[in-house]
């Protein structure tokens, strides 16, 4: 970005259309200049800003809101059930050339590349990383990121219970980053079925939206409001995207209300407490996507906010009924606290015990 440059017209364009800017972000500039308009649509606000001037105070809190909406941590985590035992190192071992794995998965040159020749390291006998770097062209795009970086991670970690199996954590910041992530998990699986290790893709198990019924997936979500950890106090529900199935009838008591609608975007203060999902009777109809969590944290004598996004990103996007779970952590920290070792240390522990609740609460609930 050049911010030697005040956008207008067509280049403050190329920023608001960008699907990370949302509705939302427009519409709360526009009030807070006194505009308010009856449709909530980008065809209907961004010509108004196009042709009006904005502040640099405007422009900058634009541009941050969709440069950290994308680099957002979003995690997704799975297990691979093994034959037998292994040597772990031995496994992992094996170099990955992940830029020509990229190159072979597209029939056109990519517009992003890995940085460096980056592989899997150990942190431990039984913990293995691979982090990467991508560099992303947007040939194509505008004068706000023609070149971008973003950050990536796949971390394994061997479990020998009563069965051998490799816990997996994908961490991604943008699409490439989750592309990346499933290539090189592609290349391990091919690996360890090349040594026998795995008999098929079937041993592969992730959350998915179709293990629950709607009843069973909202109250997995909600299984994750009780207090699991010390760290956290549960506080309230403050976003659901919530849709209806067409093929359910609606409870009589909110059959009126709920006929005429196809989905909704509620958001409040504590909506655990809104009638429409606080009584059983009424989830065989609610289809709930995706939900946000907050919680009070209190970890080593750091005191601060936890936002957590959970939900299946791509039954949001696209009903996709075989999507996978996903969830982010967002810190509000004070300002001594907030520098990224601290952050990554939180972010880390919390992760351990949503990964600990999140399976109890699958098995628990599922019902394939």
């Amino acid at each position: 970005m050049n911010k030697d440059i005040l956008p207008q017209g067509d280049t403050i364009r190329q920023l608001l259309v960008k699907s990370n800017i949302t509705n939302a972000n427009i519409n709360s500039l526009l009030r807070e200049k006194g505009v308010f308009l009856g449709q909530n649509q980008k065809n209907n606000s961004v010509p108004l800003i196009m042709k009006s001037i904005i502040s640099p105070k405007d422009f900058l809190e634009l541009y941050e809101t969709q440069k950290t909406k994308e680099e957002t941590v979003k995690y997704r985590t799975s297990s691979i059930n093994c034959k037998n035992d292994f040597d772990f190192q031995e496994v992992i071992g094996d170099n990955i050339d992940i830029n020509s794995l990229i190159k072979n998965r597209h029939t056109y040159k990519p517009n992003y590349s890995v940085v460096g020749n980056p592989n899997f390291y150990f942190e431990d006998e039984f913990t293995a990383i691979f982090e990467y770097q991508i560099e992303r062209e947007n040939i194509l795009s505008d004068w706000t990121n023609n070149k971008t970086y973003h950050k990536g991670a796949v971390t394994l970690k061997k479990i020998s219970d009563n069965d051998i199996q490799i816990s997996v954590q994908q961490d991604s910041t943008s699409k490439e980053t989750f592309e990346v992530n499933n290539i090189i998990l592609n290349a391990l699986k091919e690996q360890m079925f090349t040594k026998s290790l795995i008999k098929s893709y079937d041993d592969i198990i992730s959350v998915k939206f179709n293990h629950f019924d709607n009843s069973s997936r909202i109250k997995f979500f909600y299984s994750l409001t009780s207090n699991f950890t010390i760290y956290l106090d549960f506080k309230s529900i403050t976003d659901i995207d919530l849709y209806l199935d067409e093929n359910v009838e609606s409870h009589k008591d909110v059959k009126l209300f709920l006929d005429e609608i196809d989905n909704l975007k509620l958001n409040g203060k504590e909506l655990q407490n809104h009638v429409l999902i606080y009584k059983e009777e009424y989830y065989p109809k609610l289809i709930f996507g995706a939900v946000k969590f907050r919680y009070a944290l209190s970890f080593s004598g750091i005191e601060g906010s936890v936002v957590v996004n959970l939900g299946f990103p791509d039954y949001v996007k696209s009903k996709d009924e075989n999507a996978d779970f996903q969830m982010s952590i967002e810190l509000i920290l004070g300002r001594e606290h907030k520098n990224p070792s601290t952050e990554n240390k939180i972010r880390k522990k919390l992760l351990e015990f949503f990964e600990k609740k999140k399976v109890e609460s699958y098995n628990r609930f599922k019902i394939t």
